[in-house]
């Protein structure tokens, strides 16, 4: 064998060798393409596509900080409640999800609530399932809604429960909506024994049921709506109404409630009336001055009332700092005639801020 052959031959079988090792090669998978998130813009700003379904998800919340203070009460001389100040801290998570169906939007809301002063774990606020106009779960009721001014939302001191507050106002509902652009109106079932555990035959204290509707509309720069409630254990009714308007640089809110007796709903007075003015001095800043009138705020033992009055004057200021953290603080008064039992008034307030997402 001369040179040029073993130089041929060692050629050829390194050719072969190499179309067998590449025959044998692994060849790598490409990777599978990823999915991003997804903007959603059918329900509004914020909200995302879950990967892998058509549910859209918005994750929201707030948190707040701030001091609350307020003078000594009492009813000539008798201390009633120390005057003094406290803290606050509060966090809440907002999780909402959408669903376009076929029987129209599904709904689902969680809240979760917790605040330094209360415990130290997070509790359940505003949760509940809705589908089209038809909702069930736990929120809150007419009584929470207010005006914007934190005047007629006091439910501590020397009017707990007071103000646009009624007794109780987040509940296990059932709630059906019809609403337009103009027009809402809804019926609402409550259960009063949502945090009292099981109701048996045995115990027959009460019914702790309630039943609810609303009527309103707006129409042009003026919203109106009419609420009534009725309370089975109590056997006792409350009509309320709220008018909001556009007029000069702010808005005018007027509201007046009716009871028939004290109740879950409404346990403060047999009627009252209050009005705030809410004007936007820029487009950071905002001032609403309030006031508020209670009748009859004395029942007895089954929810009668029989006489005194109170009387609620205050201001709340607001202002955007930046987008999404605001600073809000209040001061009131409040006056309290207990007709022979004494009269009594009180100063309170706070400063908090909040930074909402």
């Amino acid at each position: 064998m001369n040179l040029k052959s073993l130089l041929l031959g060692s050629a050829g079988a390194v050719v072969a060798l190499s179309s067998v090792q590449a025959a044998d090669a692994i060849v790598a998978a490409e990777p599978e393409p990823m999915e991003y998130v997804r903007v959603c813009d059918t329900f509004g700003a914020g909200y995302f596509y879950i990967p892998g379904s058509e549910t859209c998800l918005k994750i929201g919340g707030y948190v707040r900080a701030g001091g609350e203070g307020r003078s000594d009460f009492d009813i000539d001389g008798v201390e009633l409640q120390d005057g003094g100040y406290r803290t606050r801290t509060r966090a809440q998570l907002e999780l909402q999800a959408k669903t376009d169906t076929e029987l129209g939007t599904l709904t689902s809301l969680i809240t979760l609530r917790g605040e330094n002063h209360d415990d130290d774990d997070f509790s359940l606020n505003e949760t509940y399932i809705e589908l089209g106009g038809l909702r069930v779960g736990y929120f809150y009721n007419y009584f929470d809604i207010g005006l914007d001014g934190e005047t007629f939302l006091s439910d501590e001191g020397p009017i707990a429960g007071a103000g646009y507050i009624g007794g109780d106002t987040l509940n296990n509902s059932i709630r059906y909506t019809f609403a337009n652009e103009a027009f809402q109106a809804y019926l609402q079932a409550d259960a009063f024994n949502s945090e009292a555990g099981w109701k048996t035959d045995a115990d027959d204290s009460d019914d702790e049921l309630g039943i609810n509707g609303l009527i309103g509309g707006t129409f042009g720069g003026v919203s109106a709506n009419l609420f009534a409630a009725y309370e089975f254990d109590h056997e006792e009714t409350v009509i309320a109404s709220t008018i909001t308007a556009r007029l000069g640089p702010g808005t005018l809110g007027i509201m007046g409630v009716y009871s028939t007796g004290a109740s879950r709903y409404w346990d403060f007075s047999e009627w009252s009336i209050g009005a705030e003015y809410a004007i936007a001095v820029n487009e950071k800043f905002s001032i609403a001055p309030g006031v508020q009138y209670w009748d009859n705020i004395l029942y007895d033992a089954d929810g009668n009332y029989d006489g005194g009055s109170a009387w609620r004057v205050g201001v709340t200021a607001d202002y955007e700092i930046t987008e999404g953290l605001d600073l809000k603080a209040t001061v009131n008064y409040t006056d309290v005639d207990l007709d022979d039992l004494g009269d009594g008034d009180r100063w309170d307030g706070f400063l908090r801020l909040q930074r909402s997402f």
